[in-house]
């Protein structure tokens, strides 16, 4: 049965609903925000400075060893180069199970000892010259820090991740198979599009330290830059055969699905405009893929077309935010 009115839950298009209706004044509209939380009170705000500053503190550390490393790379013994590496491991472990790994500077510090193990592989990599392909690095330094990033329960853990088995999966690429072409987008689209199936099952099921939507947005971004690309490559190739053929079919069905999705099952409306600049972007390449003379008339036929599309893009965009504060 519905809920009650007086049962569902606050939000920001039911409060600015009620301001625009003269049943919030300006005073009581910023209250209500900051009690929802949209409006970052004093306390939101100390937090925000402390992961801000303990995110730079790490950033600036490990940027400390690198150039430590760097600069006095050929004066060092290798035992003293593992034996900084693994120390700084052994002394950030430490302080992890000192912190607790439930803690956010557990979390942060154990996105550094991530980081280290890269560092450490690449060093043993070429002091003992192993001869691996570069890709196995970077799979090996997927696989190991595997366990951490399931036990970690933190997000930019699994973009390291995700961007690592990414790296991978090119270099293999190039250095195996061959040249970078449209197969390897598509298995690029395929491994990024299961990390964001599975961060929307999770966002939908409520999983609390992913309920910030910068990772799924990220995915989704990667996944529509991959499609577009391939899709620009066969018009202006005019390859509409074959593997590009397919790359298209998979372009024009993500984008229908992904307005679908996040209009109707979760709207969100910067994916929105995303899919919307996707589509711009292919279909003035399409336009401009007909004209074979480059002159000034063409170039400013394709730039009027372009402010034609975003004024269509941010009159859609608008039309449908509204539409979703009047069905709040």
């Amino acid at each position: 049965m519905p809920l009650d009115p007086l049962d569902v839950p606050a939000t920001s298009n039911h409060l600015y609903t009620l301001a625009q209706k003269h049943y919030l004044s300006a005073d009581a509209l910023n209250y209500a925000l900051r009690l929802i939380g949209i409006i970052p009170d004093k306390k939101a705000w100390q937090r925000f400075l402390d992961l801000s500053l303990l995110l730079l503190g790490t950033a600036l550390l490990l940027a400390g060893i690198i150039f430590f490393f760097a600069y006095n790379w050929a004066d060092m013994h290798r035992f003293v180069k593992f034996g900084i590496l693994e120390g700084s491991i052994l002394a950030i472990a430490v302080f992890i199970t000192w912190r607790s790994l439930n803690s956010l500077i557990g979390k942060v510090a154990l996105l550094a000892v991530s980081v280290l193990l890269g560092a450490l592989l690449a060093v043993y990599g070429q002091t003992y010259q192993t001869g691996a392909d570069v890709f196995s690095l970077f799979l090996t330094w997927a696989v190991l820090i595997t366990p951490w990033v399931i036990l970690g329960n933190f997000a930019p853990l699994w973009s390291l991740l995700i961007l690592l088995l990414n790296l991978s999966l090119i270099l293999f690429w190039i250095q195996i198979v061959e040249y970078p072409n449209v197969q390897l987008f598509l298995l690029l689209y395929g491994l990024n599009g299961i990390f964001l199936i599975i961060w929307e099952v999770a966002f939908k099921i409520k999983v609390s330290w992913l309920q910030n939507p910068w990772l799924g947005r990220l995915l989704f971004c990667v996944i529509l830059a991959i499609l577009v690309l391939v899709t620009e490559e066969a018009i202006i190739e005019s390859d509409f055969q074959g593997w590009s053929r397919s790359a298209i079919i998979v372009y024009l069905a993500t984008t229908v699905a992904a307005l679908s999705y996040y209009t109707v099952k979760r709207r969100d409306l910067f994916l929105l405009i995303v899919n919307f600049l996707g589509i711009v972007t292919v279909f003035t390449t399409f336009i401009g893929s007909f004209m074979q003379f480059w002159d000034a008339i063409n170039w400013l036929t394709l730039a009027i077309l372009v402010v034609i599309q975003l004024s269509i893009v941010t009159h859609l965009s608008l039309k449908i935010s509204k539409s979703w504060e009047q069905s709040a």
